[in-house]
């Protein structure tokens, strides 16, 4: 089944412009040296030429809509996705909109733009009034904390590419798509995807119903960018790693996990792929300092949502009866600078996991650091449930 759009476009040849790319973008092969002229009529979004062309800095309207306080968490996210549709021309929104379906909404990715394509537009092909418009839909439809995890993580991408001179990576190269319409009957989904993040954010009219699955990582862990140190995973790192660390042996032999992890096991793509059986420690075998510590690494990525979503998930997924069978396991090594350590909170519902990765942009001698993958998902509210069988 074929990827369908809301809006219509004419395919022309085996690049595009707003179909496989940003609009007014040709995306390319990260090794090709020549554009073609031409259309694949097959081509869809994620398939042929990774978008990889360089993207301009956003960081100036990301900043300016941070600083902002018209826009706050919970407003009308309704009205701001129509208000960012209403900034953009007719290329932009066909290239934007898409059928809310289980294959459009299913593909999401972590990878960079040279690597994987995504479904939207870039942000740094758009005006500067249509990034302003993107932005406060984010900021709108995630809590304080979750804006600025998002924002957070599109910086160390910003860092990156300057610090390195490496283009696949950069702020400009984090993409929006709206899936069905933003109406006041009906569901919607925002989706925000790049290197290292995915937010996948369901609405049905007005009403946010759905926050997963959401995909989060950094490289570096720790960076500094106009004068300001910035670390988007550490809150979710030193929970995950305070409840190894209050382990005593026996308990950590307990909740070790048999196999290995290269990556997160429920990533892209990955959907509906969780294992059979849970392994690790049970949350009701911890103590009651070690259970606090447990629901605290819970609350790290449940309260990106907005606080009406995330009270609501929270109120399931730390219910005694959810807690009763919630498992925490880990691989690899309790060291998280070590690459291949790995840790999950596997609940009924919640699904959380944290693996540490080899570095991609700094692989030498000296600064060999190790940078984190990390997935929440809901097993039976992904997509708020729309597509769960």
């Amino acid at each position: 089944m074929k990827r369908k759009k809301l809006v219509g476009y004419i395919l022309t040849g085996a690049l595009s412009v707003g179909v496989i790319g940003g609009a007014g973008m040709s995306a390319f092969a990260a090794s090709d040296t020549t554009k073609s002229t031409t259309q694949s009529t097959t081509a869809l979004p994620g398939e042929g030429f990774p978008q990889s062309e360089p993207k301009d800095s956003i960081l100036d309207v990301l900043n300016q809509v941070t600083e902002s306080k018209v826009t706050q968490q919970g407003a009308n996210e309704m009205k701001l996705a129509n208000n960012f549709l209403s900034t953009l021309t007719d290329e932009q929104k066909s290239t934007v909109q898409y059928e809310f379906t289980e294959e459009n909404a299913e593909h999401w990715t972590n990878l960079p733009a040279n690597s994987q394509n995504r479904n939207g537009v870039a942000l740094g092909d758009l005006s500067d009034e249509s990034i302003e418009a993107a932005l406060k839909l984010a900021k709108a439809s995630l809590s304080k904390q979750g804006y600025e995890t998002l924002t957070e993580i599109i910086k160390a991408d910003e860092f990156l590419t300057t610090d390195t001179g490496r283009t696949e990576w950069g702020s400009g190269l984090y993409y929006i798509a709206i899936l069905g319409t933003p109406s006041e009957n009906g569901e919607w989904m925002l989706q925000i995807s790049g290197h290292h993040l995915a937010e996948n954010i369901v609405f049905n009219g007005k009403e946010q119903v759905g926050a997963t699955p959401q995909f989060t990582g950094s490289e570096p862990q720790t960076f500094e960018l106009d004068g300001t140190t910035y670390s988007p995973i550490e809150t979710r790192r030193d929970g995950m790693y305070s409840i190894l660390e209050s382990l005593t042996t026996n308990q950590l032999n307990k909740a070790k996990i048999s196999e290995t992890f290269r990556d997160v096991v429920v990533g892209a793509d990955k959907d509906g792929q969780f294992p059979e059986e849970s392994e690790g420690i049970l949350y009701t075998d911890l103590t009651k300092d070690q259970q606090k510590l447990v629901q605290k690494a819970i609350k790290a990525w449940v309260k990106d949502a907005d606080s009406k979503t995330a009270n609501k998930l929270l109120k399931a997924y730390l219910s005694k009866e959810a807690l009763a069978k919630t498992y925490i396991g880990w691989s690899g090594s309790t060291d998280y600078n070590e690459v291949g350590s790995y840790v999950r909170i596997d609940g009924p519902r919640l699904w959380l996991e944290i693996a540490s990765q080899e570095g991609v942009a700094y692989q030498d001698d000296v600064s060999n650091d190790a940078h984190f993958h990390t997935v929440w998902r809901d097993k039976l509210m992904d997509y708020a449930g729309e597509f769960t069988e």
